[in-house]
């Protein structure tokens, strides 16, 4: 375990040097102040706007950190040449995948929960705030669609460059969270070998569309069922495991 957090430690230093997380912390905070001046001006809805936008710009910077943080690791330390004193040390393969992926889900976490907590502080200034229970269930959806994000660029890291790591990703998150009511739509309509084969399409691919709780937020719904929030939980964690533990694989084979 210490070796672990250990190699995780060295990444969450980066959060630190790099500018992009401070370019998006501004910008967040320059549309979020642009949208709360509106409401002194009893702009009709604008509570809604702040919500739904805020929310919306939260999960995106915060997505936009997990990947590109988490996917440079890997063909990073191999253009450096740095991986080979970390191989020679008494750490398997596994553990270094490991590190590296928790490393990713704790500076995407800290730049979540930054960026979540400005949201809410617009929330409480506009006196439009949610339930503190909604509030609770948006951050901690957050924090384990940030994991499966980081599990995804890992693995993605193994076997392409960073480049098209980063592109995959991005596609996929763009894809997903728009279309995935058409492809179940059509996994259901379909008939014979084309609905089998939906079927395991629809059920291997990432579902990004569990963690978004903009529309219940921006509503000011009642919170969700406790069931559905471990069921999400849950599936997270085993999706983790299996992106992960194939990942540590794909690298033990390598040859470096």
């Amino acid at each position: 375990m210490k070796a672990i957090w250990a190699i995780a430690s060295v990444m969450m230093r980066e959060l630190v040097r790099k500018k992009d997380f401070y370019i998006l912390l501004i910008f967040l905070l320059a549309l979020l102040g642009f949208l709360s001046s509106q409401s002194f001006f009893n702009v009709e809805g604008i509570s809604r706007y702040i919500k739904d936008f805020g929310y919306s710009l939260v999960t995106l910077f915060s997505f936009i950190i997990a990947v590109t943080f988490t996917a440079k690791q890997m063909p990073g330390e191999l253009e450096s040449k740095t991986i080979y004193p970390l191989l020679a040390k008494p750490v398997s393969r596994h553990t270094i995948i490991l590190g590296k992926f928790l490393g990713g889900v704790v500076i995407s976490s800290i730049s979540f929960v930054l960026f979540y907590g400005i949201f809410c502080i617009f929330q409480w200034i506009g006196g439009t705030g949610n339930s503190f229970m909604l509030l609770g269930q948006g951050f901690l959806f957050g924090i384990l669609f940030l994991c499966l994000v980081c599990a995804i660029a890992m693995f993605l890291s193994n076997i392409m460059t960073l480049g098209a790591n980063i592109t995959l990703s991005v596609l996929l998150y763009i894809m997903i969270s728009g279309f995935a009511d058409s492809v179940r739509d059509s996994v259901l309509f379909s008939k014979g070998i084309t609905s089998v084969l939906g079927g395991i399409f629809y059920y291997l691919i990432p579902h990004f569309e569990f963690y978004d709780l903009r529309i219940r937020i921006t509503h000011s719904w009642d919170p969700l069922p406790g069931w559905i929030v471990v069921a999400v939980a849950l599936y997270t964690c085993i999706y983790c495991f299996v992106l992960i533990y194939f990942a540590g694989l794909i690298f033990r084979r390598k040859r470096l």
